[in-house]
């Protein structure tokens, strides 16, 4: 057995014991004490006087302890005694603090206001009434970062709803929603382009005739997200003197208009609330946006990968880059600049769909998303990364082309696949579309799981196609992760808590130990195994011989074990099993102090840690009798498998 085996022999032999669920959220029934109240929820925020629950939905609900059923109120009290001392975290965008709301709406008076067209305010709000063109200004001035919130329906199916935004205190910028045929959405204009030619080209209808749609506008100095219905429609970040609105707006540049185009709207909620405190308050990103610059190379010392920036100090890369190593070992290197960016943790994990995000700090331009998921066929794109091409060399930020061939679904997900070329290491880059948007997460090779399809569908092939498609498989077939996956995944870590985010770091660390504890449990136990003393093998031999097998532990046979225990003393070997203990009581003591796991599995990763240093201690004096080998190395065998178990239950 070759060195390179060895290692993934060690890494596999004991991934049954390892393969963690994406989340450990906590849901249990949530009642009131007159029984009105009753829903499946998590708990993720309490004070003295209430708390706020998460439910399966997703949907967020504050109640007042005081309402809750004695059972209820009794979890809390234990739920505010855990986490009273716990360590939080900041994510790449913490909520903001908002002040006090301001209703626009009441302040609006048609007649005054309105510019061009006409709008009527009555007790269901305010509509505009069909004109080509119909635009009325706020009459209240903007400044600082805010958060504007309005609730509109459709009236008729045709024309486009925009409104006029203020960014950076004088700048601004015309946000469109359903213009034309097919209904487009984004931004004009951003250095001078429309939305069709600027990377916040949406190109799904977003609004619903007959229907309220909420469409939230968050605003900071250089950062400007818009959601409806809670999904991100627009994300765009960037100095904000290179937004402007068409000379044919004359709005004074501290207001705040709406307008329909050749359509009919009814505003019935006009919110605007001032950011009162903000991550994001002093993040003003270096130059524009650029796949050159906002994607990096990720190293850990049992391996690397590739990352890049899809939101404001938010890092997404593939799981499997990162599930070995905790944040303190990521390095992230952005183009030109020699030091690294240290990680502060990892926000989402989804081992399922191969996807992590990460929370770092860097003033890098993030690349820009494509929230409408919208990849054709046949559309060129390119693929950014950092592959090795072997004897240590990575190419940095390497550019591949090809064009969307497929959607193929593998065990439940769908991926994207392309015909251009990857190697070891891209995994993790961007999959990006002819306006430089986020189309995808590479994610997979056809050398991997994607060429077993490949040859699947190459059988069912005429003979015409049969020799292109070998040669695909041949060169590597890229496979991405849906940009709609990742827009998920983002707008999951926005809505996180720095409490919540400090959780899902902190498991990931958790997560990261209780692998190197069981990748060493099985090199300790290996290690015994091959270095049996002789005189037990020869009692082995006699023994096994002559009852059954079921309380004996089955030795590895010589000239296997001879090969197993060269590769182990090797000093590839060693120094892995090295940076597998590195820190380990580091980790290990904040584990004791984590409020994110029971008493229970604190105990048991105590238990784990010293089972391997009995069974690293017994390797060096195994004794000289079978029997009593055997009934040890089963003990040791059962007790490691209950605590991994019993673990990997939490986590």
């Amino acid at each position: 057995m070759t060195t390179p085996q060895l290692h993934a022999f060690l890494f596999l032999t004991f991934s049954s014991f390892v393969q963690l669920s994406s989340s450990a959220v906590e849901f249990r029934t949530w009642t009131t004490s007159d029984g009105r109240f009753g829903a499946e929820a998590e708990l993720i925020e309490a004070n003295d006087s209430e708390v706020t629950l998460k439910k399966t939905d997703r949907s967020v609900v504050t109640l007042a302890i005081s309402m809750l059923s004695v059972a209820d109120r009794d979890y809390v009290q234990a739920w505010l005694l855990e986490h009273q001392s716990s360590d939080t975290m900041k994510p790449g965008i913490v909520p903001d603090d908002l002040a006090e709301s301001v209703d626009f709406l009441s302040m609006i008076d048609p007649v005054t206001d309105t510019q061009t067209g006409k709008w009527e305010l009555d007790a269901n709000g305010l509509a505009s009434l069909g004109s080509s063109r119909a635009r009325i200004v706020i009459p209240h001035a903007v400044s600082g970062p805010y958060q504007l919130r309005l609730v509109t329906q459709r009236l008729i199916e045709t024309g486009s709803l925009n409104v006029g935004l203020v960014i950076g205190n004088q700048h601004q910028v015309l946000a469109i929603f359903d213009y034309g045929k097919p209904k487009r959405s984004g931004l004009a204009w951003i250095d001078e382009k429309n939305e069709p030619a600027n990377s916040t080209f949406y190109r799904k209808p977003v609004l619903t005739t007959g229907r309220d749609s909420e469409i939230v506008f968050t605003v900071h100095d250089s950062h400007l997200r818009i959601t409806c219905d809670g999904n991100t429609i627009v994300e765009w970040t960037g100095d904000p003197s290179r937004l402007t609105l068409h000379p044919n707006f004359k709005v004074p540049s501290d207001r705040l208009f709406l307008e329909t185009v050749h359509g009919s709207h009814r505003i019935s909620q006009l919110q605007y609330r001032p950011i009162s405190k903000s991550e994001l308050h002093r993040y003003m990103p270096r130059g524009k946006t650029s796949p050159a610059d906002s994607v990096a190379l990720i190293e850990h010392p049992l391996g690397h990968g590739t990352g890049f920036l899809a939101a404001p100090n938010l890092l997404v890369t593939n799981h499997h880059v990162i599930e070995n190593a905790p944040a303190g070992d990521l390095k992230v290197f952005f183009p030109g600049e020699r030091d690294f960016v240290n990680v502060h943790g990892v926000l989402f994990e989804d081992v399922d769909r191969d996807l992590a995000i990460l929370s770092l700090q860097t003033r890098r331009v993030p690349l820009a998303v494509a929230y409408d998921g919208y990849v054709p066929l046949g559309e060129s794109v390119q693929l950014r990364g950092n592959p090795t091409l072997g004897g240590g060399v990575t190419l940095r930020n390497a550019v591949v082309k090809g064009t969307i061939r497929s959607m193929v679904r593998v065990e439940g997900f769908d991926f994207l696949q392309t015909d251009a070329s990857i190697d070891s290491g891209s995994s993790g880059g961007p999959i990006l579309n002819e306006l430089d948007q986020v189309v995808g997460v590479i994610a997979m090779k056809a050398t991997d799981e994607g060429e077993k399809l490949i040859h699947e569908g190459v059988a069912r092939l005429d003979a015409s196609l049969k020799k292109k498609s070998r040669q695909h498989a041949e060169d590597g077939i890229a496979f991405g992760i849906p940009a709609q996956d990742l827009a998920k995944a983002l707008d999951n870590v926005r809505e996180l808590s720095a409490k919540e985010a400090g959780r899902n770091a902190q498991l990931h660390e958790n997560r990261v130990v209780f692998k190197r504890l069981a990748t060493l449990a099985g090199i300790r136990l290996l290690e015994v195994n091959v270095n049996v003393p002789g005189v037990i093998r020869q009692q082995a031999a006699r023994v096994t011989a002559a009852r059954t097998s079921a309380d004996l532990i089955e030795l590895i046979p010589p000239e296997p074990a001879s090969l197993l225990r060269s590769a182990l003393q090797s000093k590839s070997t060693q120094n892995t099993i090295a940076l597998l203990q590195q820190d380990m009581d580091q980790h290990l003591n904040t584990i004791r102090s984590s409020p994110y796991l029971s008493e229970m599995s604190i105990r048991d990763f105590n238990a784990l840690s010293q089972r391997i240093k009995a069974i690293e201690k017994f390797a060096e004096r195994p004794g000289v009798d079978y029997l009593r080998f055997s009934k040890t190395m089963i003990r040791f065998q059962k007790d490691v498998t209950r605590l991994m178990n019993e673990i990997n239950e939490e986590l």
